[in-house]
């Protein structure tokens, strides 16, 4: 225990006073024993409990239970280290904003800058007044600077004032105790301090490993690919309505999503280019039939005209084909429906008037419900599906109750949607003989094999790399 250089607590003699002479021999008085052993009963108690107060409990003890072995009106307790007053006495929790504590911080900074903190010593009076302490707050007028001092370093300071002067007697007390306040300052404070950190380290480096396992784990645990597409109910066996031959749309005979049945007109295509055409054809036939007769009539005395009987048959021929050929063309005007069912298209208004190619479709008859779903997989989402893998469809309509079915094809080749996304091509039959509307939209969710977590996750960083650098 290294405490603070030996003080002298006692002010010089009077002056023209003489130095008494020796003590007088012989026992002390009893009254003056038992004071000694009184005091000497408290600094072994003070010394007892400061080691026992925990970090937070020590700065009050020293400032409010000295007084037990040492008289003193006031007293202030600094932490060296952060140089903030931690205990006032008769004070329980210290604010850093009142006139009292800035005078007293005052005090503390002009010893320092003095070179006086590591001293006992009794403070300077100009120094004291220059800390401008408030009338209603100032400090008593004998004020003692007594450093805390453990293996040779300050470890706080605790500053005592009172009205009367200052013993002799008192600086071997004040030694012992502060002595004890330092060691006891360095317990609270060192080992436990110690103590944390190699526990906390001890933690850290548990908890890091128990995160860099969790994370390994999460990471391969194994979980089922899955890709999100919209989707749409579609029929089975769709049956087409297409345009036999080029020409214009002259009117639409169903509504929408009505229903129709086999052989019924659905679609007229304009007829007046065909009816010229056909009577052009008949009147050419006309006149084939009337010169091959005429040729067979002359034939029977004329050798030149039973020569022409062979080029008039063949142009007769040629006619009456064209002129079934104008016939039929005629006929295939009105487009009938190919089946039973309901036709599915959108607004007649679009394809009245509108030209048409040959084999382009007008519209679609097929019943009106269905358990096919056609799903539009983009490309980046695509993996690894294979026939039979497991569907969810999610319709608009009722997204609570989603319906289970099976991938039966999908496409190899890519194509582009009507949204310009590149996608693939699946269709999936719904379980449990569950019908739904055709036409009905949705959102269809595939799921694939189970892979580790980690591919999933950097599966498209990874394909954006390799788009990237490629």
């Amino acid at each position: 225990m290294d405490g603070p250089p030996s003080l002298s607590l006692q002010g010089p003699s009077p002056a023209g006073s003489s130095p008494s002479g020796p003590p007088p021999s012989g026992p002390a008085p009893t009254g003056s024993l038992n004071q000694q052993l009184l005091r000497l009963a408290e600094l072994l108690q003070l010394g007892a409990r400061a080691r026992e107060a925990g970090p937070q409990e020590l700065p009050f003890v020293i400032a409010n239970e000295t007084i037990r072995a040492i008289p003193y009106d006031q007293a202030v307790v600094w932490d060296a280290r952060t140089r903030r007053i931690v205990a006032l006495s008769g004070v329980e929790t210290v604010q850093a904003s009142t006139p009292y504590v800035i005078s007293l911080n005052r005090l503390f900074k002009a010893t320092l800058a003095a070179g006086k903190l590591d001293q006992a010593h009794m403070p300077d009076p100009a120094i004291v007044a220059e800390s401008d302490f408030r009338a209603d707050a100032a400090l008593a007028p004998q004020i003692l600077w007594w450093p805390l001092r453990s293996r040779g370093r300050t470890v706080a300071v605790l500053l005592l004032a009172r009205r009367d002067p200052w013993g002799e007697a008192e600086a071997p007390l004040l030694e012992a105790l502060g002595g004890a306040y330092a060691e006891s300052w360095e317990l609270g404070r060192a080992r436990p301090a110690s103590m944390r950190h190699g526990a906390w380290r001890l933690a850290r480096n548990v908890a890091v490993l128990l995160l860099l396992g969790a994370l390994l784990g999460v990471a391969m645990f194994p979980m089922r690919t899955s890709a999100i597409a919209p989707a749409e109910v579609v029929a089975r066996t769709p049956a087409f309505v297409r345009a036999p031959f080029a020409g214009v749309v002259d009117s639409i005979e169903v509504p929408p999503n009505s229903p129709v049945r086999a052989g019924q007109v659905l679609v007229r295509l304009d007829r007046r280019e065909l009816d010229a055409a056909l009577h052009v054809a008949a009147k050419a036939m006309e006149v084939a039939t009337a010169q091959y007769r005429q040729a067979t009539q002359e034939g029977i005395s004329d050798p030149r005209a039973r020569e022409q009987l062979a080029t008039l048959r063949g142009r007769l021929a040629e006619a009456r084909a064209d002129y079934d050929y104008r016939r039929t063309r005629l006929e295939r005007a009105d487009i009938l429906s190919p089946a039973d069912g309901i036709a599915v298209f959108n607004d007649p208004a679009e394809w009245v008037g509108r030209p048409v190619e040959t084999g382009e479709r007008i519209m679609q008859v097929s019943p009106p419900v269905s358990s096919r779903v056609e799903i539009e997989l983009p490309v980046v989402d695509a993996s690894t599906f294979d026939e039979g893998a497991e569907v969810l469809f999610f319709n608009n309509v009722n997204p609570d109750r989603p319906s289970a079915g099976k991938v039966t094809f999908m496409s190899y080749a890519s194509s582009t949607s009507p949204t310009g996304v590149l996608i693939y091509t699946v269709r999936a039959d719904l379980g449990g003989n569950e019908e739904l509307r055709l036409g009905l939209k949705g959102t269809a969710k595939i799921f694939g094999a189970p892979r580790p977590l980690l591919l999933q996750l950097l599966r498209r960083p990874i394909a954006y790399l390799q788009e990237l650098f490629a």
